[in-house]
């Protein structure tokens, strides 16, 4: 019982830091793929310039 809460905590809290770094990158404008949204097609979605 013991090792199946054990590598559940642990898959949690992987989860959780994947969790918080993807929005800490959305937050900073940066893109999901860690390309750069140079070549991305919906560059204008995510970084639409106000008019």
């Amino acid at each position: 019982m013991w090792p199946t809460i054990i590598i559940s905590v642990i898959i949690a809290a992987a989860v959780i830091l994947i969790v918080v770094n993807e929005i800490t990158k959305k937050k900073k404008g940066k893109g999901g793929c860690s390309c750069g949204c140079g070549g991305c097609a919906m560059k204008d979605v995510c970084h639409s310039e106000k008019e």
